[in-house]
This record gives C-alpha cells, sequence and structure tokens, in this order.
C-alpha cells in the first residue's frame, strides 16, 4: 500500500535543522534558528509549561516571604520581577504556538513585546547575580539562625534569609548558566549531524531505482548501411 505523499510545506526536525544549517551564515544565527524550531516542537512545549510554573511559584514565594531576607532585600524582589517577567513570556511563547503561522501580524506584535521583556529580564538576571552570589559567603538560612543574641537580648540576624527565598534565587541563576551550557552543546552536536549527514547524502547520492534504465539504439541509416552487402 502506497503511503500518503508528504504534505508541503511541513518538515520534520532534521530537515528543518539541515536547512538551517544550510542557510545560515554563521554559528550565532544558526543558534538562534535552531532555538525557534525547537521552541515549536513538543519538547519546546513542556519547556514553556514548566517555564510557566517556575516563575509563578518564584512570584508567590517572592511576595509571600518579601520581609524574611534581610541579608540583601533585594532578592525577593528579584523573584518576583522574574516570576512575572517569566510568566508573560512564556504565555505569550504558547500563545505563538496557537497562532497561524501565516498570521505575520500578530507574530510580529508578539515579537515585539517579547524583545523588550527580554532586556528587562536580562538587567534582572545581572542584578540578581550581584544580589544573591554577593551573599553566598554570608547568608544563613536556619530557622535557629533567624535570631541572634546580643547583649543578651534575642534581635533579628541581618545575615539571614529565608531558606526558600534564597534558594530558589540561586537555583534560577544557576539554572539559566546550565541552560546555556547544555543548549550550546546540543547545538553543536545536531550541527556536526546534520553536517555529516548532508557530506554523506552529497557523497553516495540516492539513486530511484523505479525509473527505467536508458536504452541507446543505433541510427536508423547506420543501421541499414551495415546491412547491406559489401560491393565485389
Amino acid at each position: 500500500m502506497a503511503s500518503d505523499p508528504e504534505q508541503p510545506g511541513k518538515k520534520g526536525f532534521w530537515d528543518q535543522a539541515r536547512d538551517a544549517r544550510h542557510n545560515s551564515d554563521g554559528w550565532v544565527r544558526y543558534f538562534i534558528t535552531m532555538a525557534t524550531i525547537t521552541s515549536i516542537t513538543a519538547c519546546g512545549t513542556c519547556l514553556m509549561v514548566i517555564g510557566l510554573l517556575i516563575p509563578l511559584f518564584a512570584f508567590i514565594i517572592g511576595v509571600v516571604k518579601i520581609d524574611e531576607c534581610p541579608v540583601n532585600d533585594n532578592i525577593p524582589i528579584y523573584l518576583i520581577a522574574v516570576g512575572v517577567i517569566g510568566v508573560i513570556s512564556s504565555s505569550l511563547g504558547l500563545w505563538r504556538q496557537c497562532t497561524s503561522p501565516e498570521d505575520v501580524k500578530m507574530q510580529r506584535c508578539i515579537a515585539c513585546i517579547q524583545c523588550p521583556l527580554t532586556l528587562v529580564w536580562f538587567i534582572f538576571f545581572v542584578l540578581g547575580n550581584i544580589w544573591v552570589y554577593g551573599a553566598l559567603d554570608e547568608v544563613e538560612t536556619g530557622d535557629e539562625e533567624k535570631t541572634m543574641l546580643v547583649k543578651g537580648k534575642s534581635v533579628p540576624n541581618p545575615n539571614y534569609c529565608h531558606p526558600w527565598v534564597y534558594w530558589l534565587a540561586f537555583f534560577i541563576i544557576t539554572m539559566v548558566y546550565v541552560m546555556l551550557v547544555v543548549g550550546f552543546c546540543v547545538m553543536c552536536a545536531v550541527g556536526c549531524y546534520v553536517a555529516k549527514k548532508s557530506e554523506l547524502a552529497e557523497q553516495n547520492p540516492i539513486i530511484n531505482n523505479d525509473e527505467p534504465a536508458p536504452t541507446y539504439t543505433e541510427e536508423p541509416e547506420r543501421a541499414e548501411a551495415e546491412q547491406k552487402p559489401l560491393p565485389q
């Protein structure tokens, strides 16, 4: 039974990856194109859903525990900012997937909203590195370290931070670096695989066996000349 012909305009992941490798004028452009291709796959959708839940959780923790991090009052604010930006950005990403690719106007509108959001996120990411990693050597997150004795009186510990606040912020920042490294390695591996596969395809072209082999016939004049007897 013959298989259905592939619908035009629909390509598999590896076909899109090969096209991106051939059409990109550099590795930076290739990584951006591959990130866009990956974001519209099922895996990309799952990552967006996870990316929607984690910022929402960070926003809730930042609001509830906003006064429980005296080591640096900006860490809960960082969680709130990252939570708001992450929820909006992930929602826009899911909305973009639900939008038809032919709706260019809507696609551009979503992209225009995501660009300033990415810039604001990057600013808070840099500030978060300063606030969170800067307090790593002196932060105390144990329940018994919430207060300290000064001249026989229990006073709030200035180095205390609620464990959910500090370690969630630490986890979010660290995971960004981990995902960047893993994503870079995956993109390099995919690029090498696609390049190798294309090279092998060029060296060993596929021959269609369904086409009839060409036949060579002699010219009629030549055939008639050979059939005539030689003069005596």
